[in-house]
């Protein structure tokens, strides 16, 4: 990255099913990276159900005040987490900010990407510069704005021979083959990971309930093979990377439409969940038969995502790839639930030194990309 000068940033993430505000204060430079504090704060509930309801159908009106509403929460959290680590604010170089995601898709002449939290309630009210909305420069430029986790993914683990493979199991499932060369790095969306295993949890326990803890709900059912083949001829997973996929081909629509279909067939929920479960098994393993095994060798795969602690998707998946090592990136340095928050501030701080990057091969665009804004207190 060509900088030897340390940054301290505080990275901050948020997935897609609002579990948490996920805040990392993130030390790096040219050659490193690591975490010095990390915490959890839970959404209120109110503002939980909001963001779960808002989507591309929602006001302008209504976006706004939850990108407001948002925006203050944030800061709030952050001038906690400040205050709790007893950071010295002055230290702090910027924040790197993803936002609230409650759209993405990817046409075929447009990707939709929309993120909100207001970055310039968060600067003001932190007094701290924030950097935010990294996706649109790359839409801008042809590309798919996601997944942007291979960047990460290049810098990290160089214990690790390369070719190996990233693995992240959030909502969405996204997959990085690293190589020596970034330009021969590939990066996709596979399909979902958990978020239509949590969302038809949500939706059975009236958002009591937020994921099957464990895998235990999965294990307890076996797999409808008629559903599962339903799920896997979905069009998104035959199409070729660069690719990426969010709520309009795996979101609330689509679940409601499965859970439909399994009462109408008398699928019990627990099958329903086993057999959503080995879709997200099967995607990823099919994906690496189609995109990754026919141009490289990777021998190891690095877990990160709440995915990691699913036993059965985890099981699954060992059993589906027998010739592949799986590591949770937690056992290299790097823990698996902050991830995306090291992220978020490695992209914020490649904007501060202006670095940019040729992200045609993870996703599609056409030309070097500087990603995100600045929005100064």
């Amino acid at each position: 990255m060509g900088n030897k000068k340390f940054y301290s940033i505080i990275g901050i993430n948020s997935g897609t099913s609002a579990d948490s505000l996920d805040i990392g204060l993130v030390k790096l430079n040219s050659g490193s990276i690591s975490l010095s504090y990390s915490a959890s704060y839970d959404f209120p509930e109110a503002l939980r159900r909001e963001i779960l309801a808002s989507g591309p159908k929602s006001t302008i009106y209504d976006i706004e005040l939850l990108s407001l509403k948002l925006g203050d929460f944030v800061a709030r959290k952050v001038n906690q987490f400040i205050s709790s680590n007893k950071i010295n604010r002055s230290k702090v170089d910027c924040i790197g900010m993803h936002g609230q995601t409650i759209h993405h898709s990817q046409e075929i002449n447009q990707t939709i990407s929309i993120q909100i939290s207001e970055a310039d309630v968060v600067s003001s009210k932190t007094k701290l510069r924030t950097v935010y909305d990294f996706r649109k420069k790359d839409i801008a430029l042809g590309g798919a704005g996601a997944p942007l986790v291979p960047i990460l993914d290049f810098y990290l683990f160089p214990e690790i021979k390369r070719p190996f493979i990233c693995q992240n199991l959030g909502g969405i499932a996204n997959s990085t083959l690293v190589e020596k060369n970034f330009l021969k790095c590939l990066g996709y969306d596979s399909g979902p990971a958990n978020c239509l295993i949590d969302r038809a949890i949500q939706i059975k326990n009236k958002n009591k309930v937020f994921f099957d803890k464990d895998g235990s709900i999965a294990k307890k059912g076996k797999v409808i093979v008629p559903l599962l083949n339903k799920i896997l001829r979905n069009s998104y997973f035959s199409l070729m990377p660069p690719k990426s996929t969010g709520n309009k081909e795996f979101g609330t629509e689509y679940i409601n439409n499965l859970i439909r279909y399994s009462i109408q067939k008398g699928i019990r929920f627990n099958d329903l969940v086993a057999t959503l479960s080995t879709a997200t098994i099967e995607s990823v393993a099919d994906s690496y038969e189609k995109f990754i095994f026919p141009i490289s060798n990777p021998t190891k795969v690095i877990v990160s995502g709440g995915g990691v602690k699913n036993k059965f998707i985890m099981d699954g998946l060992k059993n589906r790839l027998p010739g592949l090592e799986f590591i949770q990136s937690d056992k290299l340095g790097i823990p698996s639930k902050y991830k995306e928050v090291i992220l978020f501030a490695l992209l914020a701080y490649l904007r501060l030194i202006n670095k940019s990057f040729n992200l045609k091969n993870i996703t599609g665009s056409t030309e070097k990309a500087l990603l995100g804004k600045i929005s100064s207190p």
